[in-house]
């Protein structure tokens, strides 16, 4: 399951106006990185920055006046809105130490903010293992389904004992065997789902590596 929509905000995005095209939500933001004592990559920390319509629906779907400053009350409720998950959803980021998957915990210390008037969630997830990142460490970030979009615009953290270590942001590029694709799913209706895994072949992609 996708960060989590009510009724509501899905019967907006219903409208004609918006009855067609993939993705359907976009999703700016990054992923930092947290090392451990001994120089193993222990925690992603994510941001999520939602685009201005999505932004309006979740607010006034939990009637906070995005021109009030949020009380701690309205952080709370407005950090749960998006990091309560149902068992299963990944959270539509990936960690990868060349072909094998890291296990990553479920969304921790979460927390929600109003920027310029969108939603900005964030939260932590810890790696199941910690280890050293080599040269192919890479942290995919997209949804399977292709309903939501997500680009990384923030530039990549590292916090901890990270001598000789880096991350880059390495985003999608639209391929000529891909743009096609791109232009078809704009006609797939918003209550269709496209029969493949689409969403990781337009994903942003932040790679990691340590000397």
């Amino acid at each position: 399951m996708r960060p989590r929509l009510t009724l509501s905000i899905l019967a907006c995005l219903l409208a004609p106006a918006a009855v067609e095209a993939h993705p359907h939500i976009f999703i700016d933001g990054g992923v930092d990185f947290r090392f451990d004592e001994r120089g193993r990559l222990a925690t992603l920390e994510v941001t999520w920055i939602y685009d201005a319509m999505t932004s309006l629906l979740m607010l006034e779907d939990l009637g906070i006046d995005a021109a009030e400053p949020l009380g701690a009350n309205d952080r709370e409720r407005l950090a749960a809105y998006q990091t309560t998950w149902e068992a299963g959803f990944d959270g539509d980021s990936y960690l990868w130490d060349g072909e094998r998957r890291i296990g990553l915990s479920g969304p921790l210390e979460p927390g929600a903010e109003i920027r310029d008037g969108l939603v900005v969630i964030t939260f932590s997830r810890e790696v199941e293992t910690p280890f050293r990142p080599g040269p192919g460490t890479v942290t995919e970030i997209y949804d399977p389904s292709y309903f939501t979009a997500y680009a990384v615009t923030d530039i990549p953290r590292l916090e901890g004992p990270v001598d000789g270590c880096r991350a880059e942001v390495v985003p999608f590029r639209p391929t000529a065997s891909l743009q096609p694709l791109l232009d078809r799913l704009g006609a797939v209706p918003i209550d269709e789902t496209p029969d493949e895994a689409l969403g990781r072949l337009f994903a942003d992609k932040v790679r990691l590596a340590c000397d």
